[in-house]
């Protein structure tokens, strides 16, 4: 989808809402991560049908490229839009983290991430625009820099049937981990353990650097 009508987006989600019961946007960092490939395949399984059967839809969010967005609709064969928004207008607008282009993974890229890189997060919005559901990664060291922790499916759908009743919100409840991605998403796990061990063989050959007369 990425910007069709060549609106801001924020003008494109204000249209958007108006449209129909629930929006929501699951924010994500890349195509290049695996831990949103899981989480993004995931969303739209039994998640996006009962959203869909509520009158509601799911739209993906990232800040990088077009390319980058639609690579990750076509590459994770999912059944729902991925807009891409450099500019981080609606990770802003909704308090999603976002992290400055030269700490991302896609620093040295060109045209990649010019405003930051988004963070994950999950906004469901009612035919107003108020929000009915928001969750939002901080990153840290203990969920991997943002990767992880990241409540499942059945704990957003339990949130937002939470509050079309009135009642308090909640998303305490599983959350994705590595043990879950190896689980249901054994070829996104694997990128993951091999990213893992380039990481290790570089720790290794610094070391061995450092240490060199």
């Amino acid at each position: 989808m990425n910007n069709p009508t060549n609106t801001s987006p924020l003008e494109w989600l204000d249209k958007e809402v108006r449209q129909r019961p629930f929006t929501a946007l699951v924010f994500f960092r890349g195509e290049w991560c695996p831990w949103c490939q899981g989480y993004l395949r995931e969303l739209g399984g039994q998640f996006l049908l009962d959203l869909r059967d509520a009158g509601g839809e799911l739209f993906g969010v990232t800040a990088q490229s077009a390319e980058g967005a639609d690579r990750a609709k076509s590459f994770w064969k999912l059944d729902y839009e991925i807009v891409s928004d450099p500019s981080v207008a609606l990770a802003r607008r909704f308090d999603i983290a976002v992290t400055p282009k030269a700490q991302t993974p896609l620093a040295e890229v060109e045209g990649e991430y010019p405003h930051g890189m988004s963070q994950p997060g999950v906004v469901v919005l009612d035919q107003t625009g108020a929000v009915l559901v928001h969750w939002a990664i901080d990153p840290s060291e203990m969920n991997g820099g943002g990767a992880l922790d990241r409540p499942l499916p059945p704990v957003l759908w339990a949130a937002l049937q939470a509050a079309r009743q009135g009642l308090p919100v909640s998303l305490e409840g599983p959350r994705l981990d590595p043990p879950w991605l190896k689980a249901n998403y054994p070829d996104a796990f694997a990128i993951f353990e091999a990213w893992m061990a380039s990481q290790q063989t570089n720790a290794r050959r610094t070391v061995t650097d450092e240490s060199a007369p």
